[in-house]
């Protein structure tokens, strides 16, 4: 076989290979999009980038212990479109954070919303539905 060819075709299938990898790390199968959960914490790490925004919140635990947990969310351009500027968010700032819980049970979910420190909210909803108000209170644990 020629080795331009030969070399081809390996750059085809590294291309292939790494690409399907790419496309299951980005998958949102695992939230459950059916439901909404509020939560607050204190942001310990919050990266507003693209692809998608990643948060890590201290929140408490059902026995009041504080646990980091992370919450991955929309992309930079669609935070930009609700509203949201860099300034908003900072690590040590209180905030309520609604979100799609994981369809496994275990902590952290997909962000959805957002009232931050401030009091200003950001938040996404499905087309057509109306957007859920932040409770007054603390909400469960985000588990």
């Amino acid at each position: 076989m020629n080795r331009g060819l030969y070399l081809g075709l390996v750059a085809i299938l590294a291309i292939t290979a790494a690409s399907s990898q790419v496309m299951a790390h980005h998958s949102a199968a695992m939230f459950d999009f059916t439901k909404s959960v509020w939560v607050d914490g204190v942001i310990r790490e919050v990266r507003v980038i693209n692809p998608h925004m990643s948060l890590t919140l201290s929140t408490p635990d059902a026995k009041g212990d504080l646990h980091d947990v992370m919450f991955e969310g929309h992309s930079v351009n669609n935070f930009y479109r609700e509203g949201w500027r860099p300034t908003m968010l900072k690590v040590g700032d209180k905030i309520k954070v609604r979100f799609n819980p994981r369809k496994d049970g275990a902590d952290g979910g997909f962000v959805n919303g957002f009232v931050t420190a401030e009091g200003k909210e950001i938040a996404f909803r499905a087309p057509g539905q109306p957007l859920p108000v932040p409770p007054d209170a603390t909400a469960a644990p985000a588990k």
